[in-house]
Order: structure tokens, then sequence, then C-alpha cells
């Protein structure tokens, strides 16, 4: 058999087009690849950030408690050193102790009315705070101090007749952040307000607050430009705005949109990212461009681990790193450049293995259909010559007989008449099969099983004058290499074991063949597998495993079918083919 160089080329351009595909895209899901790398490598780092900031966050948190602390103890000494009656205490002597305590300032407060207000204090600029009544959760605590000598509300820092809100911006505009404790144990009919600028907070942030790690972070990472947290309240937002005792403008530390970092490579899309990395909760990476550069923004949410109210000292952020993505991208297509030279050499190295492939098939496919075609033609010699020595030995057989009659050897050639007529029945059993291609094959495997001592019984019915639609080389094929597998396989059996059986019939629409024989193996899991090429039970190493492969192409060629059974130790192969 020949396969046709038209469907090879065909077939070898569609590998080579689906190899190119595969490549292609593999090439760009490598880089979509690399560069989600990236990504996570900048979410690898802002995670790092986060940690470090909530690190440092508790130490901070820790320190402003110490100075809340601190700042109860001096209310108690301030306590033991003031009248009872306001009116008896003055702005004075308010200075005096401050400054004998180490503070920055003490104010007295009491209640007027509905209202709070400051009546006595050391910063005269405290004096100037016309009402209390705007400073929310901090009035509530006011009163509960001043009526029940005890605050309850979820802010600030509560300790026994003492409360100390967050370190904020003071309303009176007498410092830019400043930490206040109130105390109140019922002694008194004010509160005893001290409190401290809160430079040692700052200093500690200074040194391991969040804008320091940003820093650190940007020095130790070349390809990092800038890094924020951006508030996840405020950001986006116009944050509400106070006016302290001289009318000017303040917003809270708690309220500011950018809490750490630096943010000077804006975008309006940022608000967008934002929200969705909020909303989320994973983080977000996009690629802009910024004054002609390609960057890679990351944002990742970062929340409270537990909101008690709407305003306390930890509020949830989302930090945003900024990266060169151009020098990111250099390193990028090197790699994916050396990955195509792999890909190509893969690529070309996948079309040699192909092209040998089809060559060896071609060639085995080409040494199978000669070995058969020669196959045929000796088994159609063979027959003839069984026939022409039958008519050539016709007159030495007369002779023979007429022979022993004469000289009255009746039962010699009774005994003589008999096995010549065998051997004369056994060439017309053949002849009768009715197709000549089957007929000298079936001449040529009684002759082999004769050899190998193969118990070997064949039955045709239906075949003469028939046209079967099939090439006699097919049909030789099919039932030859069916017969040889069968005889290969019985040889494994001592010699009364060995038993092969052809059977081959016909109805209106299809021709039907059967060849059964005795086998030692069990292969009801390995129908399959038994017509691929290669595929062979034998150790001899003789066997390419390709009679079985050839069976079922031919079959297939013609429309037919092919069916195994397994059966009380035998296996049998049934084929129809329809009929033309």
């Amino acid at each position: 058999m020949r396969i046709n160089s038209k469907i090879i080329y065909i077939t070898f351009i569609i590998v080579i087009l689906l190899l190119v595909t595969n490549n292609t895209s593999y090439y760009w899901y490598t880089k979509s690849l690399l560069t989600h790398d990236l990504s996570e490598r900048m979410e690898s780092t802002a995670n790092q950030i986060r940690t470090s900031i909530e690190q440092s966050e508790e130490g901070s948190f820790y320190v402003e408690d110490l100075i809340g602390e601190n700042l109860r103890s001096v209310a108690l000494f301030a306590k033991g050193q003031l009248d009872p009656d306001i009116n008896k205490v003055t702005n004075e002597q308010l200075v005096h102790l401050a400054q004998q305590y180490g503070i920055d300032g003490i104010s007295l407060m009491q209640r007027v009315g509905d209202d709070i207000l400051m009546l006595r204090s050391s910063e005269p600029k405290e004096l100037k705070i016309a009402s209390t009544k705007a400073f929310g959760y901090w009035f509530t605590a006011f009163s509960q101090l001043l009526d029940d000598h005890q605050v309850t509300i979820p802010e600030g820092q509560k300790l026994t007749n003492f409360w100390s809100g967050i370190y904020e911006v003071p309303a009176s505009g007498s410092s830019d952040v400043s930490k206040f404790g109130y105390y109140n144990d019922g002694t008194r009919d004010y509160l005893i307000c001290v409190f401290v600028n809160a430079d040692k907070i700052q200093r500690f942030k200074q040194i391991v607050g969040a804008d320091t790690i940003a820093k650190k972070t940007l020095a130790s990472n070349p390809d990092i430009m800038e890094i924020s947290g951006l508030n996840g309240v405020t950001f986006g937002t116009n944050p509400i705005e106070y006016k302290d005792s001289n009318g000017l403008a303040y917003i809270s530390v708690y309220d500011r949109p950018v809490l750490f970092g630096t943010y000077q490579i804006a975008n309006v899309k940022d608000i967008d990212y934002v929200t969705q990395a909020m909303n989320s909760k994973e983080p977000v990476s996009v690629v802009e461009k910024w004054e002609g550069k390609s960057i890679l923004k990351t944002f990742m949410y970062v929340p409270v681990k537990a909101q008690l109210s709407k305003v306390q000292r930890e509020v949830p952020y989302v930090i945003t790193i900024v990266s060169n993505y151009e020098n990111i991208q250099q390193t990028l297509n090197k790699q994916l450049i050396q990955l195509l030279l792999i890909i190509i050499l893969f690529t070309l190295f996948s079309c040699l293995f192909m092209y040998l492939v089809f060559r060896y098939v071609s060639r085995s496919r080409e040494t199978a259909v000669q070995s058969t075609q020669e196959m045929y033609i000796q088994n159609v010699d063979l027959m003839f010559a069984t026939i022409r020595s039958q008519r050539h030995d016709f007159l030495n057989h007369v002779q023979t007989m007429y022979a022993l009659l004469s000289k009255g050897k009746k039962e010699d050639q009774m005994r003589y008449m008999k096995e010549l007529i065998e051997e004369i029945n056994e060439v017309n059993d053949i002849i009768r099969i009715g197709h000549p291609a089957i007929a000298a094959l079936i001449q040529a495997k009684i002759a082999l099983a004769m050899r190998t001592k193969i118990s070997f019984h064949y039955h045709f019915t239906g075949l003469d004058s028939l046209s079967l639609g099939v090439k006699s080389v097919d049909i030789v094929k099919i039932i030859g290499n069916l017969i040889d597998n069968a005889f290969d396989e019985v040889n494994k059996f001592p010699l009364p074991e060995r038993e092969v059986t052809v059977e081959g019939w016909s109805d209106s629409k299809f021709f039907f063949i059967s060849v059964m024989n005795p086998v030692q193996e069990d292969f009801s899991q390995n129908y399959e597998m038994m017509f691929n090429i290669g595929y062979s039970t034998k150790t001899d190493g003789e066997h390419q495993g390709l009679g079985l492969s050839v069976v079922k192409e031919r079959i297939e060629h013609y429309k037919g079918t092919i069916e195994v059974f397994s059966e009380d130790g035998c296996i049998r192969f049934q084929l129809s083919i329809p009929m033309q």
C-alpha cells in the first residue's frame, strides 16, 4: 500500500499550522503570565508594607496610650492643687501647674446651660473656643464624665474617671497636633483637661512610621516610583473641614485623603481603582501612561481589624504602589525573545520528528503491502502448480491402478484410490471456495499448517460468482494477516491444542469473515490497543506489529466493521464488509 503524497503534504502543513498557532498562543500566554508575576511581586511588596505599618501602628498606639496614662496621673496631681470652686482658680495658677508638671497646658471645663465651655486655661487660645457641642463623640465623653464620672462610648482611651481622645489637631489652633486627657471623679463640678503636644508620637512615627517604611521601600526597590496610603473613607471626596478659634480651617488627622507617602502620580481613574479594590477585597493592577512612560499601578485594600465606630484612630486605607513598567518590559522582552528561540527550535525539532514518523509509517506500510502482494502471487502459483501436478500425474495414477487390478490386488487398489480421491477432493474443496484469491491463500495456509502441525479448519459458502467490491489483494491482506496472527498464537500451545478455524459467508448486503483460535492471555481489556501500529505479543523481535493495524485500515477503507469476541479461552475476530 502506498500513502498518497498529497495527503502527507496536507497533513504536514496542518501540523505545522497547529504548531505555529499553539506556540504563538503560548508566547502571548507566557507574556501575560510574566506580567501577572510582576503584579504579584508588587502585591507582595504591598503586603510587606502593610505588615510593617500594622506593627508600627501597634507601637504608636501603645505610646499614645502610655501618654494617656501619664496625663491621668498629671490630672490627679492637679486635682490636689486646685480648689473645688472653679471661681477660685486663676489662669496664672494653671500656667504655673503646667510648667511644674512638664505639660503644655491645663484647662478647666464646666457645663453652662446645654454646652460645656472652657472657663479657665493656661493656653489663651483655648479660652477662645466658643462651644464644644460640635465636637461630636468628644462632647458625649465630656457629658458622661461630668454626669457619671465614667465614659462608656467605644471611642478613645477609657480609664477610671478618665478619658483621652485620639491625638488630633486642636480646635484652638494652639499646635499642629496635641493629645488631650480629661478627668472628673465627682469631687469637682468641672473637668480637668490636661494636654501635651503630640511631638513624641509624631517623632515615633518619623522613626518607624508608615512614611519611613514607604521611604525605605522606595530606596531598596529602584523600579518602584511612588508609594501612597490612600484613605479608604475620604479619598476622592471632600473631607470635613473644621475651624479653629482663629477661624482657620483644618482637617482631622484621620480624614486626610493621603495618610502616608506621596501622591504625585495621580490619575482621575484612581478613585475607581480604589473603589474596586475595596469592594472586591482583592488587589487591582493596571498599566497606564504617565509623562510618556509606561507604569504599573497596584492597589491593595487594608481594612481595619475591628471597626468600632465611624471615627477611631484606625481607619481603612489602600496601599498604592507605582512601578516603572518600562524597565520591567525590557526584561520581559528579553525573556520572551529567549522563549521564542526555544519555541522555534522545538518547532523545527517537532517538524523533523513528524517527517521521520511519516517516513517510517509509509515504509512500514509499503513493506507490509509488498509482502502481502508477494504472498498472494505465491499462493496463486502454488494452487495452479498443485492443479497442474494432478493433471501431470493423472496417467501415472491410471497405470498404477491398472497394474494393481491386473495382479488381483484389490485391497491395495482400493487404498490407493482412496488416497487419490482425498487429494483430489482437497483441491476441489479449495477450488469450490469460489474466489480464486481466497482459494490460493487457503491452499498456502494448509501447507503451512501441515508443517507446523496445526489443525486448520476452513469453511466458505456463498462466494460463487459473487462481486464483493473488494480488491483481491486486500482480501488476501485481511484474511492472511488474521490467519498468520492465529497461527503465531496457537504455536505457543501443545500440539493437541493447536487449532484454527476460518469461516466465510455472505448475505444480500455483506461479506463476513470469522477467524477463531485459542489464546493464553485475556485480551478483553486490550481490544482497541490490538489494532495500534506496533502492538504485538510476540517477543522474537521479528514482528513489527503491523498485521492487525493493516486489517483495520483496510476494513475501514471499505466501510466495514471488525468485532472481537472472547469466549471459552478462545478469541474470535469477525469482519463484515459491504458488497457492491
